[in-house]
């Protein structure tokens, strides 16, 4: 059965100071040769894709789409309009970047306690778990089934501090 995934990242197609980028591309397109269908949900002020097109125009944005045939595969939201039950009902999998602002992790959290059938992942790409671990405490994710890291030292650190129960490794390659 194909299955219905929904990503919250920083940016699938804008890599301006944001090398996650690539491997989010390389996901995504391995996801929809699958068959599966795949959304990635980017903020509609991300910084990475603002200070692209302000330095470059959108031309490199759709150029990286034709090029990947990443079209549809993304949009932009805005947090204060999102409707996350309207987004999420047929979603199998969601999976929140560490960049997203702590209200939607929270939020997504909620929507994943009241809907068991969801999986619910958290993926950290970065070091802020241990240079501002006080920013990453203050991520709620309490009802998340799991958490993907870059690296075993972030493992460590992620249980080290009981912010999650379940954590896996899940190398960029």
């Amino acid at each position: 059965r194909h299955m219905k995934w929904v990503l919250f990242y920083h940016s699938l197609l804008s890599d301006w100071n944001h090398g996650n980028a690539h491997f989010l591309r390389g996901v995504v397109r391995e996801l929809r040769r699958r068959g599966d269908e795949v959304l990635v949900l980017e903020p509609a002020d991300g910084w990475s894709r603002d200070h692209l097109i302000r330095s470059h125009g959108v031309e490199p944005l759709r150029a990286i789409e034709r090029a990947m045939d990443l079209a549809g595969a993304w949009r932009d939201y805005d947090l204060d309009t999102l409707d996350l039950h309207r987004l999420l009902e047929d979603a199998d999998v969601v999976i929140a970047h560490e960049w997203s602002p702590p209200d939607l992790i929270r939020r997504l959290g909620e929507y994943r306690r009241d809907h068991p059938s969801l999986r619910l992942m958290f993926h950290d790409t970065h070091h802020r778990a241990v240079s501002e671990p006080a920013e990453m405490a203050a991520y709620s994710l309490d009802h998340y089934d799991g958490v993907l890291v870059f690296g075993e030292t972030l493992r460590e650190v992620y249980h080290a501090n009981g912010w999650a129960r379940r954590v896996w490794v899940w190398h960029e390659a």
